[in-house]
């Protein structure tokens, strides 16, 4: 499914927040995962591609279901659970 992560987090009253964006925030995670936590090698790669992929594609990507969960599993660690929802939402198009 192709999704776009190029959208401002937005705060608990619904205003836009400044800052890094989706996509950039997603990217930053997927490159720093392991770092808090021991992660094996494989996991550290996948990482590191799907990484690469949103840099390389200006934020706008297709994912596969192994993609979404990598995305939710990483993000579920290094986001607040704000920034975590919104990542969330747009991952499952629930927003």
């Amino acid at each position: 499914m192709k999704v776009d992560l190029n959208r401002r987090f937005r705060g608990f009253k619904g205003n836009e927040l400044d800052g890094d964006n989706v996509a950039t925030a997603v990217a930053e995670a997927l490159f720093n995962y392991g770092k808090d936590k021991p992660v094996g090698r494989d996991e550290k790669f996948k990482a590191y591609v799907l990484c690469q992929r949103i840099i390389q594609g200006g934020g706008v990507l297709d994912l596969e279901s192994e993609d979404v969960t990598l995305i939710k599993e990483v993000c579920g660690e290094s986001l607040t659970a704000g920034g975590y929802g919104q990542v969330y939402e747009l991952v499952e198009r629930k927003e």
